[in-house]
């Protein structure tokens, strides 16, 4: 018996890569990873709704600051 085998599309694919590299590294540490690595044309604006939503540009700094390890004084 063959078993067919299903290959999922590149944009569910890219798209979970990149939940997975927010949740991870973080949105700052993320945004710079994709932006050195991803050499194939992308949709920019898509992605960029990807990361951020409805997100403000203050709602991003403020998540970069909360990401970064504390140091002692």
């Amino acid at each position: 018996m063959t078993q067919a085998i299903s290959v999922p599309k590149n944009d569910e694919i890219r798209c979970e890569a990149i939940q997975a590299l927010v949740e991870r590294l973080g949105i700052g540490k993320a945004a710079f990873f994709i932006r050195e690595t991803m050499s194939q044309p992308v949709d920019y604006l898509k992605v960029k709704e990807q990361l951020f939503g409805n997100m403000t540009v203050a709602d991003i700094c403020n998540e970069i600051e909360r990401s970064k390890p504390s140091q002692a004084s």
